[in-house]
């Protein structure tokens, strides 16, 4: 096996050497003959001008094509398009050199009377080619990137066609290039410095993706581009289309084009052979040394019983091994499909006692004529106890402590059959979650649209009463001032219809996620101030003594200033409802530096023990009768609650039957940028007695 391997390895070293020598060879013998060329086409320059000028032209068309047929029968086997790419684009540069070529001094083959035609396809088809590279390198930076041919096909064509078109009979898009006073424009000498700093850039971008390449095509096809870029740069200072700056940068352009063939042509036909016969060679020494492998492996399972042993009963599958139809071997999973109480109790049995009700089964039959039994069966047997079993099972030859012998694998289907129910359980499960989140989708657009229609209706109401309130106070008679009162309990509990229609309306926002914040940075301590004070004249109408209190003047955060009224205010409505007259509302701003705590506490009635987990519960109130005395739908402190924590913080309660209530809210202090804070709307404290009258409208009569 050794021998067999060294030698592998030596002739795959041997052709490595052949092949290296024969390239070596070709390469000298190539390059020879381009500098042949190179010599051929600087002498014939002195002889006819307009001649090298084609040669030299219809050198690149020719390496222009070879790139689209290299392309062309390399793009099934390439990991991405860049070949392809470069060949469809290569192909309209192709096209406009020819048009460049054939509109050029003498050789001018088109019927227009433009000076500078030549130049401006020139310019044109050097655009392309940038833009060719430029895009083309990116597919060696990302790989397996796969295009559609035929789109960039019809985009280059259609973008190709027109500039031809406009460049021939238009002439409204490419400004004049040459002129036969001052020669080349400065139009024509920017077009060049740009083309120039283009292929610089693509230098730099092969550099960067040089891991990507063959190291060959690496370094032919920089120097293409450093010959591109040297050429464009010659193109810049000639005066006189046959001068020596014009025949130099043709030269370098043409030194650009070899290495390009070299670069691609040469490395995308030549190298793929080489290195199918070099991989073929190394791919044998592979496979010789992975089978060397695995017999090692089976020598040493083989003979270590221990580990074989060890292997069989940490199986998942009951294995069983059978010599002369006899169970010889069994594991534990084996024993327990086959319905024994140990491993003893199977050890000596036929296999026929399982299989005894099976003889008109073609399974068995199967099984039994034919010494290798491929794919699991299914099948069912009766196991020791008596019992219908349904299995599946394979079996194969083997060779066990050295003597022939078969192996069958038992699946237990009992098992498989159970998880299909729970699969089944699983779906019918998720279709019900499915069915229940749709319902619940459809609830809260009911709710959102319910309050969005109650509240106009309310608000014409509400109006048409102040207008009437207004005529009564002008009216001072016995009869206005019985309507008076009539109409407050209207305004009063208009109010409260508004207030249970926003709190509708907010909660369905909640729960659909279209509730947001309108943050600002502002003094919390102000704003709690500012509300506190708002309503101290309502509270003291009630007796019920109400004390504001801070141990910082301003802690500046972002809030959204409504949210914060709304939970202040809706906090001192519950404490006003549950306290009597006489009784005390502190409430205590406490600045904590990451978070601010706001205390609303009353010496009121309380809150029982056992009711305190459910008061942040929407519809969860203490009293629950129809006679409770104090009104309020059981949404408000829900509602806070959701207010706090879309701020990022957090509300709790601490209270007890008979000595009143604390209701602590936390904020944590943040702040926003000054963009975002120009966009907040500003927070004005004074003139909100709508928004108090709303809050409290369960508290006056």
């Amino acid at each position: 096996m050794e021998t067999t391997e060294s030698s592998v390895r030596s002739e795959i070293g041997n052709t490595d050497l052949k092949t290296l020598f024969v390239k070596d060879s070709t390469d000298i013998f190539q390059h020879f003959l381009f500098i042949m060329i190179l010599i051929g086409l600087v002498m014939l320059r002195n002889v006819n001008y307009y001649v090298f000028h084609s040669l030299a032209e219809t050198f690149s068309c020719f390496i222009a094509m070879g790139i689209l047929i290299v392309s062309i029968h390399t793009n099934r086997i390439s990991k991405n398009s860049f070949f392809m790419f470069l060949g469809i684009g290569y192909v309209f540069i192709l096209i406009l050199d020819l048009f460049h070529t054939y509109s050029y001094g003498d050789l001018i083959m088109l019927s227009n009377e433009m000076y500078d035609m030549d130049t401006k396809f020139w310019i044109v088809s050097r655009g392309v080619e940038l833009v060719t590279l430029l895009i083309s390198f990116v597919f060696l930076i990302k790989n397996n990137i796969r295009t559609n041919n035929y789109l960039i096909f019809m985009v280059y064509f259609v973008f190709v066609g027109f500039i031809i078109y406009d460049i021939v009979y238009l002439q409204f898009f490419i400004p004049v290039m040459r002129t036969p006073e001052d020669g080349i424009t400065n139009a024509k000498i920017y077009a060049e410095y740009i083309i120039a700093f283009g292929f610089f850039m693509c230098c730099l971008i092969v550099f960067l993706a040089r891991k990507n390449m063959d190291r060959n095509l690496f370094v032919m096809i920089e120097a293409a581009l450093v010959c591109k870029v040297i050429s464009e740069l010659f193109f810049t200072l000639y005066g006189d289309v046959t001068d020596i700056y014009n025949m130099l940068g043709h030269i370098f352009k043409v030194n650009s084009y070899y290495f390009i063939y070299m670069g691609i042509i040469v490395n995308g036909l030549e190298r793929p052979f080489e290195m199918i016969n070099i991989n073929l060679n190394k791919a044998d020494a592979a496979v010789i040394e992975k089978e060397k492998q695995r017999k090692c492996m089976e020598d040493i399972i083989m003979h270590n019983d221990q580990c074989y042993d060890w292997i069989i009963e940490n199986s998942g599958n009951g294995i069983v091994i059978l010599r002369d139809n006899k169970i010889i071997y069994a594991n534990i999973t084996a024993a327990k499909i086959l319905g024994a109480g140990s491993l003893m109790d199977i050890l000596g049995i036929d296999q026929n006692e399982f299989l005894k009700n099976n003889y008109e089964d073609n399974i068995v039959k199967e099984y039994n004529s034919s010494d290798l039994f491929n794919g699991f069966k299914e099948i069912k047997i009766t196991n020791l106890k008596n019992e219908c079993v349904d299995i599946e099972f394979s079996s194969d030859n083997i060779s066990y402590r050295g003597k022939p012998a078969r192996i069958l694998i038992l699946k237990d289907l009992g098992l498989k059959k159970e998880i299909k129910l729970l699969k089944n359980d699983l779906i019918e499960n998720e279709e019900q979650l499915v069915k229940s989140n749709e319902h619940n989708k459809i609830i809260t657009e009911f709710f959102s649209n319910i309050s969005h229609e109650l509240k106009t209706p309310i608000n014409v109401i509400l109006s048409a009463i102040q207008l009437l309130m207004i005529k009564c106070v002008d009216d001072s008679s016995v009869y206005n001032e019985k309507s008076a009162k009539l109409l407050n309990v209207i305004k009063q509990n208009g109010y409260r219809l508004i207030r249970l229609v926003n709190n509708l309306l907010d909660m369905s926002k909640f729960d659909s996620g279209f509730l947001k914040l309108n943050l600002c940075n502002e003094n919390i301590v102000s704003i709690v101030e500012d509300i506190t004070l708002s309503v101290a004249d309502y509270i003291k109408s009630k007796g019920v003594n109400i004390i504001f209190d801070t141990e910082v003047e301003e802690v500046l955060m972002a809030v959204d200033c409504d949210k914060i009224e709304r939970i202040i205010l809706n906090l001192l409505s519950n404490a006003i409802k549950f306290t009597n007259s006489g009784d005390d509302i502190f409430v205590f701003v406490k600045d904590e530096e990451e978070t601010v705590k706001i205390s609303v506490k009353d010496t009121g009635v309380g809150i029982p023990e056992d009711k305190l987990k459910i008061i942040f519960d929407r519809f969860g109130q203490v009293e629950k009768t129809l006679t409770r005395n104090k009104e309020g739908t059981g949404i408000g402190l829900s509602l806070v609650k959701n207010l706090v924590e879309i701020h990022g913080g957090s509300i709790s309660v601490n209270s007890k039957v008979g000595e009143g209530s604390e209701f602590i809210v936390e904020l944590p202090v943040t702040l926003i940028d000054e963009k975002e804070e120009n966009l907040c709307s500003p927070y004005y404290s004074s003139g909100k007695v709508d928004n108090i009258l709303v809050e409290f409208s369960d508290i006056y009569q």
